[in-house]
């Protein structure tokens, strides 16, 4: 049987977009294009960047939900890019995706111990 489609590949890891994108958005407020390589450096994406469609829909949703504002950022050569910054709420939410990780973290370490104890 091909693993190549299997979860078990880790490629639905890239479903924790939001809390990563929150995450450096905490750090600093990022264009799409630089919250997209900051992405990219993530073992999650293994050196591929997330794919840009559905990166600026996740940032609109954020946006509809009041979780990140944006402004035009015209100060910078070029053309304007739209600048991210996470909100208030967008904080309080990242305080409970931590609470909700840290959780998840600890059941990935049980998960583990048992599969590698079958392993022996």
């Amino acid at each position: 049987m091909p693993f190549d489609a299997c979860a078990c590949t880790g490629k639905t890891l890239a479903r924790l977009l939001q809390p990563a994108v929150m995450a450096l958005l905490a750090q600093e407020p990022l264009h799409g294009y630089l919250l997209a390589q900051r992405l990219q450096e993530m073992a999650m994406f293994r050196g591929h960047p997330p794919d840009p469609t559905g990166l600026y829909r996740l940032l609109k949703s954020m946006e509809d939900r009041g979780l990140v504002t944006s402004t035009w950022d015209l100060a910078q050569r070029g053309p304007a890019k739209r600048q991210y910054r996470l909100t208030r709420s967008g904080r309080a939410c990242l305080r409970k995706w931590s609470k909700t990780l840290a959780d998840y973290s600890q059941s990935l370490t049980e998960i583990l111990a048992m599969i590698q104890a079958t392993e022996k």
